[in-house]
């Protein structure tokens, strides 16, 4: 071991390892192996299958199944080791494969349910994928296991835990995403507990252990300078957060292998992590989170650093700062400054938001990094989650629907008449040879389907709304719509990158828009300043002119 450096350590994240997928080996362990199981957190899922496997009947077949990357065979491959199970189970660890040149992968998988003595449990790990595969193609004498595959392939609504019907039984990945919402801003417990087994500082740690020698002989420091960052817990919290903003907003599932050759990118990658985590074209969650650069923000103050930084101006306690970084082998020479530096510095101070050092210099510009939208998003969900009908639950929730959801709905679907918004309860439907034509809503929270339906999920919120006494059908709300939502209210005015959020909004205005058109009541603004009503009343219509 003493001959292995930080680096090569490091090297078991890689997704180009060949630690990255488990399988069942005959060789010797190594130094290298025991660092991987070092990094092992157990899953959730892996402690509900565990669970049902030591009650499980000898016809049943479960499958464990998920997206490529997810830790399947690590979890399979553990089973298999242990004796308990593995004179019980049948094993059939990686159903994306077939086991001769002639044979295709759904054949294999014909032949292992051909074969399967019902004697004792199958177990099978596979990629939803494949299942969805063999659902279509499968053999016509495995029908009825098919039906089985498609019913849990097409169920609604995706609850934590197993799925069963007869004797099948599916553990989902999907079903236990690594991410939650939680008032104390810890995002993944699952992510943060595997950063503290990559990091801990105490002597059975092989990482730490590495590092430290490493850093007492003075080699690779820039990676000694990632490994020192990356064991604070602030530093910790912050790519978690930019990580489920990136599953938030970028659709960006987080996979335990993309995860680990994140870390080892921010790691090992060719410059300081935090210039690391924006610079890579080559890992996925890289170029996702690139995107909340906060060298990318132009506020006064931040532009005026990098100005003053550039120019080489006197900052005494800038200079005292960086003296304070030099500990964590951090260094930016003041007398030679590169393009670039600023930036760097910027992002070093976003990275240490939550993290007191030196002079905490940094500190000067925390209130241009905070995540207001994003708490204010999770503040939301936890509402209607845990939603009651309390009077102060309903007094938030009322103040988000009337100031944030509705009144961005009608500042949206009155864009094209801006003289609408001294007409709060008028609705813009059309405009046909100049003449707009408008109809009175009342667009309000449908408290009752709130407060009896299940609201909030992974990922966003569903919100329900009536128009008048019509109950709409349930619409999603995610970080992005939220985020237009909020932008919408303060004057924005949209553009062809927020064509996702957009289209979302386009389905609400449309909802609401056939409702108005039953409207008793319209109105017809021809451009100057009269307005003219008409009114259904009875039989007969109404026409008049008032002043605008």
């Amino acid at each position: 071991m003493n001959a292995i450096t930080l680096r090569k350590a490091l090297g078991v994240l890689a997704k180009s390892s060949s630690f990255s997928v488990t399988t069942v080996r005959q060789r010797q362990k190594d130094v290298f192996d025991q660092l991987k199981d070092q990094l092992f957190v157990q899953q959730d899922i892996e402690e509900d299958l565990l669970r049902h496997l030591d009650v499980a009947k000898p016809n049943e077949i479960i499958f464990l199944c998920g997206s490529s990357g997810d830790g399947k065979s690590e979890i399979l491959t553990r089973c298999k080791s242990n004796l308990k199970y593995n004179q019980r189970f049948s094993f059939h660890l990686d159903a994306t494969h077939s086991f001769a040149p002639q044979q295709t992968a759904i054949d294999a998988l014909n032949n292992l349910f051909d074969n399967h003595q019902q004697s004792c449990p199958l177990l099978i790990g596979v990629n939803t994928g494949m299942l969805a595969n063999f659902a279509r193609e499968g053999a016509d004498r495995h029908e009825s296991l098919r039906l089985v595959i498609d019913k849990f392939l097409s169920k609604q609504k995706k609850n934590s835990g197993p799925f069963n019907s007869g004797n099948c039984y599916f553990f989902d990945f999907e079903n236990y995403p690594k991410f939650q919402f939680d008032e104390g801003r810890q995002y993944s417990s699952f992510i943060k507990k595997l950063l503290i087994k990559l990091t801990g500082k105490d002597d059975g740690n092989l990482f730490y252990t590495i590092f430290r020698r490493n850093e007492a002989t003075q080699s690779d420091l820039i990676t000694v300078a990632n490994f020192n960052l990356l064991c604070m817990s602030g530093v910790q919290d912050v790519l978690i957060t930019q990580l489920f903003k990136s599953r938030l907003i970028k659709d960006q599932f987080v996979t335990t292998r993309t995860l680990l050759d994140f870390l080892h990118h921010l790691l090992t990658g060719p410059g300081y992590l935090f210039d690391n985590l924006f610079n890579s074209e080559e890992n996925d969650l890289i170029k996702k989170v690139s995107d909340f650069d906060p060298s990318r923000l132009h506020s006064y103050e931040l532009d005026q650093f990098i100005l003053r930084y550039e120019l080489g101006l006197v900052d005494d306690d800038l200079d005292d700062f960086l003296t304070a970084l030099e500990p964590l082998h951090i260094k930016f020479d003041r007398q030679n400054v590169k393009p670039g530096d600023a930036v760097s510095l910027i992002r070093l101070f976003w990275l240490l938001q939550h993290e007191s050092l030196g002079n905490n210099y940094h500190r000067k510009f925390s209130a241009f990094f905070n995540e207001s939208l994003f708490e204010r998003y999770s503040k939301i969900w936890h509402q209607h989650k845990n939603y009651t009908a309390d009077s102060e639950q309903k007094k938030i929730l009322n103040r988000f629907y009337a100031f944030e959801l509705i009144a961005g709905i009608q500042r949206y679907a009155n864009r094209k008449a801006p003289e609408l918004s001294i007409h709060k309860e008028d609705f813009f439907l059309g405009e046909f040879g100049g003449v707009k034509i408008t109809a009175p809503v009342e667009v309000r929270p449908d408290w009752d389907t709130i407060r009896n339906k299940h609201t909030a999920h992974p990922a966003g919120f569903d919100v329900y709304l009536k128009v008048g006494e019509t109950s709409l059908p349930h619409v999603h709300i995610g970080l992005n719509l939220f985020e237009l939502l909020d932008k919408l209210n303060n004057g924005y005015r949209p553009n062809k990158y927020d064509k996702n959020a957009i289209v979302l909004l386009d389905e609400i205005v449309e909802l609401i828009a056939e409702q108005a058109k039953s409207s008793k009541e319209i109105k017809f603004y021809d451009g100057g300043k009269r307005i003219y009503r008409a009114k259904a009343d009875d039989d007969m219509i109404t026409i008049s002119g008032m002043e605008g």
